[in-house]
């Protein structure tokens, strides 16, 4: 019995100075600390992503397989994203330049001898419609946040940003219907426009470029007043104070003080609205038409009716890099220049 108490004893104490061992390794706080995150990053973000990305290059065979054999990778799904059938990398360049530009005069000029391909249209307009969002929301979004941060009072700050995250204590479909119901023919709302000289009276307003437009701009506001409000409670306003006794109007003071010093949260809250709303998918598919369809829609259909997974995979990436330039531009302006 001494003999075994004796061994029991020694394994005891070789197992807690082995458990101290590991605990005074400086490197162990780390691996616990990162292994969660990164199984997560590895097994749901980044194979995934590699999986897609290695589609891109693939062909879609004749009944909708992924073709992924040497013989069928290539750049062929971007080739047949970007440039027309009839047209070299150069005349493509042009053509989708030249689009644009025609697309912003009210006059055709006739520039190009072609069109860019349908796919590059289809991500131009939903860029468009990013951009237009993003410009909606920080007309409507800066003063609501410059009011929040600055003119209400303390004790009703913390109430109004409630009721600015109010709407997504609500299902994202559900808000979503709801616009569908204010939208549609004879709804309060299309009843109430009927005040306006160009409007006929209880015209339903759903399947338009505006619906699309009044989604996306209701759905990723408070995406744009968050940041913004952010920005704009850390602003010492004596500085506007000097400015004006220095002999600068109001308007002046704030365009030359308190708007500079607030554009770290305008910037963050631009690229925060402009990425959702560019790849929106269920927006424009439940409040657009055939015309207000978006790259996100493309996408999706790729995946599912078309059974293209290799054009549907290179138009995501092509997507991503939009979105990657995006955060470029925030990472050089949005924190460099600005912070």
């Amino acid at each position: 019995m001494g003999t075994e108490h004796s061994i029991d004893r020694g394994e005891s104490t070789a197992v807690h100075r082995a458990v101290r061992a590991v605990r005074r390794n400086r490197w162990t706080g780390l691996i616990v600390n990162i292994t969660p995150s990164a199984f997560w990053l590895i097994v749901f973000f980044l194979i995934p992503l590699g999986v897609m990305f290695y589609y891109s290059f693939g062909q879609r065979g004749a009944f909708g397989e992924v073709l992924l054999g040497a013989e069928h990778l290539g750049l062929q799904q971007y080739e047949l994203f970007f440039v027309p059938p009839d047209a070299s990398v150069p005349e493509a360049i042009w053509w989708t330049v030249a689009w644009i530009i025609e697309g912003l005069t009210p006059v055709e000029l006739g520039l190009a001898a072609g069109e860019p391909t349908p796919y590059v249209q289809l991500t131009i307009k939903s860029i468009g419609y990013g951009l237009l969002a993003t410009l909606v929301s920080l007309a409507i979004g800066y003063p609501v946040a410059y009011y929040i941060a600055h003119v209400a009072p303390a004790r009703y700050q913390n109430l109004l940003l409630i009721l600015v995250i109010l709407p997504f204590w609500a299902s994202f479909l559900v808000r979503v219907y709801a616009i569908q119901i204010l939208l549609s023919r004879n709804s309060i709302l299309t009843t109430a426009l009927g005040i306006l000289p160009f409007y006929e009276t209880g015209q339903s307003l759903m399947n338009t470029q505006f619906a699309v437009l009044l989604g996306l701009t209701y759905i990723w506001i408070p995406f744009m007043i968050l940041p913004v409000y952010a920005s704009i409670e850390q602003i010492d306003f004596t500085l506007q104070e000097a400015a004006m006794d220095l002999g600068a109007d109001r308007f002046e003071a704030f365009r030359r003080v308190i708007f500079p010093l607030s554009m770290p949260g305008v910037v963050a809250g631009s690229i925060l609205v402009f990425i959702p709303t560019a790849g929106a998918f269920v927006i424009p598919e439940l409040l657009g038409g055939p015309r207000s369809q978006m790259i996100g829609n493309f996408i999706a259909n790729q995946f599912g009716a078309a059974g293209n997974w290799p054009l549907g995979a290179a138009a995501s990436f092509v997507l991503m890099g939009i979105m990657l330039a995006a955060i470029g531009i925030y990472q050089r302006y949005g924190e460099s220049d600005l912070a």
